[in-house]
Formats: C-alpha cells, sequence, structure tokens
C-alpha cells in the first residue's frame, strides 16, 4: 500500500534526512506556511518561527530541555507551555500538513508517528535521550481530519524531569483531566510513573482545548517504543507489526492513561488498544 507524502516529501525520504536537512525544512515551512498547509489560525501562524527557533537553540546546545522557561506557543488558538525538543517537534506535527482522506493507520498514521520517531532521534544525536514512547492521535475535528504526536519524559535528570512533569500535571489539572488527590498518585502501582508523565499528555491537552469540536467516539491512536520499533532488526519499519509483533514495538494506554483520557469525554479505549491498530 502506498505512504502518502509527509511535508511534501515521500515519508521513506523524509525518513533518511540528518538533522541539517530536517530544520532546513522547518525553515522552509515557517516561510510557506500556507504552501504546506500548517492549520489556518493566526496564533498557531505566529508560534511556528518561534518553535523552529527553540529548536534551532536546543540543537547548538546540544541538549533536549531549554536552560530557561519552556516555551509558550499557541495549537489553535490556545496556549501551551512545550518544553522539549520532542514536544517541539510534536507540535510541529500536530499543525502541519492536510492529512489525506483516504488515511489509515496502514497507508499514513503509523508511517508518520515513525518518521516522527525518527527525526526525534536524528535531532537529538544522542540515543540516550530520545524518549522511550511516543503517541500519536489521530481524530476528527469536524470534517477535519487531524493528528496530535506526543513523547514522554524519560530521559532528563530527576529534577528537570520532575519539574517538567509538573507543569504537565497542572496543566491537566487545569483542564480537568487530573484531580488535585492525584499529583503524587500513580495508578500504575507503587514507584510508577505519576500523571504527566505519558506521551499522551500533550495528545489529550491539545484535543481537550477543541472542546465539542472533536468527534472523540472516533478518535484513535497508538503509543510506539522508538527504541524496538527503529530497531535494526526490524526490515520494514514504516509497516504496520503483525500482531506478535506489537506486543514488542507498541504499548497500551498505561493505567495513568485509561484514568485520563476517559474524562476528555466520550473516549473509547478499546480504539488505542494495540491490537486494533
Amino acid at each position: 500500500m502506498s505512504i502518502h507524502q509527509a511535508f511534501h516529501k515521500e515519508m521513506k525520504d523524509a525518513f533518511k534526512l540528518d538533522a541539517k536537512k530536517i530544520v532546513e525544512l522547518f525553515d522552509d515551512i515557517n516561510a510557506r506556511l500556507d504552501y504546506y498547509e500548517v492549520i489556518n489560525d493566526l496564533p498557531t501562524h505566529k508560534s511556528f518561527s518561534k518553535v523552529v527557533e527553540r529548536i534551532k537553540k536546543l540543537q547548538e546546545r546540544k541538549s533536549v530541555f531549554p536552560d530557561g522557561d519552556p516555551l509558550v506557543v499557541s495549537y489553535q488558538g490556545t496556549d501551551f507551555e512545550l518544553e522539549t525538543l520532542f514536544d517541539l517537534v510534536g507540535w510541529i506535527f500536530s499543525v502541519t500538513g492536510q492529512i489525506p482522506k483516504d488515511a489509515t493507520a496502514a497507508n499514513y498514521y503509523y508511517p508518520l508517528v515513525i518518521l516522527y520517531c525518527q527525526w526525534c532521534r536524528t535531532l537529538s544525536a544522542n540515543s540516550k535521550k530520545e524518549p522511550q514512547m511516543v503517541q500519536i492521535t489521530w481524530f476528527s475535528q469536524g470534517s477535519t481530519k487531524r493528528v496530535c504526536i506526543g513523547s514522554n519524559l524519560d530521559k532528563p535528570k530527576k529534577p528537570r524531569k520532575d519539574a517538567a512533569r509538573t507543569k504537565r500535571f497542572d496543566r491537566l489539572l487545569k483542564d480537568d483531566l487530573a484531580r488535585e488527590d492525584e499529583r503524587q498518585k500513580s495508578y500504575v502501582g507503587d514507584g510508577g510513573q505519576l500523571i504527566g508523565h505519558c506521551a499522551e499528555t500533550f495528545p489529550a491537552l491539545f484535543i481537550k482545548s477543541l472542546g465539542n469540536k472533536v468527534m472523540l467516539a472516533d478518535a484513535r491512536g497508538v503509543a510506539v517504543k522508538p527504541f524496538e520499533a527503529l530497531g535494526d532488526e526490524v526490515a520494514n519499519k514504516f509497516d504496520v507489526p503483525n500482531t506478535e509483533l506489537r506486543i514488542t514495538l507498541l504499548e497500551d494506554p498505561c493505567a495513568n492513561c485509561k484514568i485520563v483520557l476517559p474524562r476528555l469525554g466520550n473516549i473509547n479505549l478499546n480504539n488505542f488498544s494495540v491490537l486494533n491498530l
């Protein structure tokens, strides 16, 4: 089955871009927002140059995290604080490009999240810094198809990771996706990751910001383990894994996400199962 273009390049070609070429592409998108079909929203357009410049600074510092405050960017008119390189690249993927009407998990959404995994690896230039989990959610906003992509917070040193996780939790709390008594509670179990850590966080927050414009019951998604999905033993990385391999490369929503995601509304968690991809 054919793989659709991503950002006006065939995904298999885009997969091979080095860090310099990826940033040059981001610059070109910023210069031609309409050509690349960035979401037609003025605050989103104004945010694009800031996002690209922050990515460049992080690359200069060879860092995933900034040395100062997170960057405030708009997603369709709602402001969010993005910290990591992976959050910023995920935002670009979430606002750029027109999703084909015939898009499926096999011919578009799964290849797109694999491309995101690869670009995170390339831009971080250090496998020890890349995320251990990423997540893509696809949904309809009225008659328009959208994607949101995010990553988890596995890799930074504990103080920075805790601070970033707290910011994420505070936003989930503000948007009624978390509760104050869950601030230090993990449904995963004692010692497990806390709410706000997961790759699903920003996709959920972006969707929440759109209110009743989203057809929640039809929303679908999958979490991917980049280390495994990009491994040398995976010959055709863009192909949706067979049932046996999915358990190794993909991940169902964790116990925290099974609490948070239904708070969006009429979400069907079965649509986020690796077996239903």
